[in-house]
Order: structure tokens, then C-alpha cells, then sequence
């Protein structure tokens, strides 16, 4: 199995010239993005074929969510994670760097990121591969039915998934030792 490591520390443009580039080849894959902001947060379906130009549904304490640009929305983004079962592409922005303080890394088993990103692959050589799905848990009320308060992260928000979303869970994929300490762990997907 091939799977590509790579990360690299961006300026804000190079970051969103990135995003805008992605190339998934499987059209019939469901990709989502989890965003964090100062002032808010989104975690939605995501056509990578919209790029920059998409919308996602935005949350913001005190406010109704709404359709944000997603070009707005990373461009104030502090942390973020974009992932399919293909692979996952996260960030964070670190001010310390500098001018290239988005530091981004991806994982997966089909190249999205091409040359943007340094290759990092060897660090897998000694691990392995491990999938599982963990529930994702919250709270529901009864004025918000079909919205969760996720007491773990704390935000309010609405699963993405088509199904039943009153259980849903999380299948991630982590890349573990010889002594099952896990290194790395990715997002894969969601379901119900």
C-alpha cells in the first residue's frame, strides 16, 4: 500500500493556492472540513470541486448558523482538518513562524497535495495501520432536535451525514508502533 506523509509551513496564500489545487480523484468520495476560528467554527460536507468558491455551514455562539464562504473561512481559521477516506489534510496557524505560519500536513493513500508539501513517508516505515470508529457524543435539546452540543469539544453544532444522526460516529485511522503507541491518526470519515 502507498501512503504519502507530508508537511510543510506556508504563508496564508500559499495555503489557500493549496486548498484551491486539491485534487481528489475519487468522485465519489464525501469529503468534510472541521474548522476553528477566534469567532467561530464549521464542520460540513465539502466539494472539493467548488475549491475556494464553496460554502460550508458556519457556527458562532449567540448566532444562528449561516452559508459562509469557505475562502472566509479559512482565511480566518486557526486550526482545521479537511479529510475523506483518501486521506486527511490538517492545519494550525502558528504566529511564531513568522510570515509561513500555517503549518500543514497531510496524510493518506491518494497524493492530493502533489509538490506543495515536502515528503515525509519514511517516518511511516515502522508502523502500521490501524482502523477504527469511535461514537461521537453529545447532547441534543428538545427547542434544537437535529442539533448536537458536543460537550467534548464544547460547540453546537449539526452533523453533516445523510442517516440517522442521532448516532454517529467517527472512523479514523492510526498509524501505530511495534508497541502500539499510536504516532499519527487521521480523520477518515463519518457515519451513521
Amino acid at each position: 500500500m502507498t501512503v504519502f506523509l507530508k508537511a510543510a509551513d506556508l504563508t496564508q496564500d500559499s495555503f489557500l493556492q493549496l486548498i484551491e489545487n486539491l485534487h481528489i480523484d475519487d468522485d465519489t468520495s464525501t469529503c468534510y472540513i472541521w474548522l476553528e476560528a477566534a469567532d467561530g467554527w464549521g464542520l460540513d460536507r465539502w466539494d472539493w470541486k467548488s475549491g475556494l468558491e464553496g460554502e460550508i455551514c458556519w457556527y458562532q455562539t449567540g448566532h444562528i448558523p449561516s452559508k459562509k464562504s469557505l475562502r472566509d473561512c479559512l482565511t480566518k481559521s486557526i486550526s482545521g482538518r479537511l479529510f475523506a477516506p483518501e486521506g486527511e489534510l490538517r492545519w494550525r496557524v502558528i504566529p511564531a513562524l513568522g510570515d509561513a505560519c500555517w503549518r500543514v500536513v497531510f496524510l493518506g493513500n491518494v497524493d492530493w497535495v502533489g509538490t506543495t508539501l515536502e515528503d515525509d513517508s519514511d517516518s511511516l516505515n515502522n508502523l502500521h495501520p490501524y482502523q477504527d470508529s469511535f461514537y461521537l457524543w453529545g447532547q441534543q435539546t428538545k427547542t434544537a432536535p437535529d442539533e448536537w452540543i458536543e460537550l467534548r469539544i464544547p460547540h453546537r453544532f449539526q452533523y453533516p451525514i445523510n442517516g440517522n444522526s442521532n448516532r454517529v460516529k467517527i472512523v479514523t485511522e492510526q498509524w501505530k508502533d511495534s508497541i502500539g503507541e499510536p504516532h499519527f491518526v487521521r480523520l477518515c470519515n463519518l457515519k451513521s
